[in-house]
């Protein structure tokens, strides 16, 4: 006796009657998927593993972790009240001779809200996973709700301060509000950033940091020298290119470090690998300046 077939979660999908209107119907959905065209169409049946669309002439699946996370809570098999319901999807994947055609309900919201968003905008989202290179952050539509339209911190955006891993930031569950970098509803992507919700520490000045009392400076010292007042980017040759954005203050004191005797070179970084390390020689040349309390 043969053995029973194993159910699948990816049912062989029916092909129209007419050959002829099969290689049409398949050529359609090629086109579809290769122009992101959004299609819509009604459920007919659903499984434990997704829904079964028409579109197009042909009979569709979306598995469920394609659907909108509002129709299938907690990740399980979609309702059969799903059934009767209209969808919109786009096409991700088409294999004729396999006779299967995969749609995803949560790339057509990434591309409905890729559309409306602006760069600059600020969103809420809940970040869902984790990868090497960033975290992916489920953002809330124009209607309030999570409808699986996901766009991208990258590692480099979620802090101002070095990060070696997301982990170290987020984690999955985290409610956070981010601002767009940018997005692209043909290539369904939105990039995001967390660490531009807050100020980049460089653009604050040191009078707000530091503030140096008055007076003239301790003789002998950098700043007594005339190219003390100089530009850093008057010294190309010992000087690496400075950011548009670094203030003035920042940009005298590189200046009044490269005219130092025995500086042959000077960049300038966010932060050292440790963060309280300070070379004594530059300890020592900082402490001439008296620093007011606080």
């Amino acid at each position: 006796m043969a053995a029973p077939r194993a159910p699948t979660l990816f049912p062989s999908l029916p092909l129209p009657q007419s050959p002829a209107d099969a290689e049409a119907a398949w050529e359609n959905a090629r086109a579809l998927q290769r122009d992101g065209t959004t299609v819509a169409g009604p459920v007919v049946a659903v499984n434990r593993g997704g829904a079964v669309v028409m579109v197009a002439g042909l009979s569709a699946f979306i598995p469920s972790s394609k659907l909108d996370p509002a129709r299938v809570p907690g990740g399980g098999a979609p309702p059969k009240t799903l059934v009767g319901e209209t969808v919109r999807a786009k096409v991700v994947q088409v294999d004729a001779a396999a006779r299967k055609l995969i749609l995803s309900e949560r790339a057509a919201s990434l591309a409905d809200l890729a559309a409306c968003v602006a760069e600059g905008q600020v969103l809420t989202g809940v970040v869902t996973r984790l990868a090497d290179y960033g975290a992916f952050v489920s953002l809330q539509s124009p209607d309030g709700g999570l409808h699986g339209a996901e766009g991208l911190i990258h590692l480099s955006e979620l802090s101002w301060d070095a990060v070696l891993t997301p982990e170290a930031v987020v984690q999955p569950g985290t409610v956070v509000r981010v601002r767009v970098l940018g997005a692209d509803p043909s290539r369904g992507r939105i990039e995001l950033s967390l660490k531009r919700m807050e100020a980049d520490p460089l653009t604050e000045t040191l009078d707000a940091l530091l503030p140096i009392r008055g007076g003239p400076p301790p003789a002998g010292s950098a700043s007594g020298d005339a190219s003390s007042s100089a530009s850093a980017r008057d010294a190309p040759d010992k000087v690496a290119s400075l950011p548009a954005h670094v203030p003035a203050p920042v940009e005298s004191v590189c200046a009044a470090l490269a005219a130092r005797a025995g500086v042959d070179a000077l960049r300038l970084g966010r932060q050292v690998e440790e963060k309280r390390a300070v070379s004594q020689d530059l300890e020592l040349w900082m402490s001439r300046e008296v620093v007011a309390d606080g």
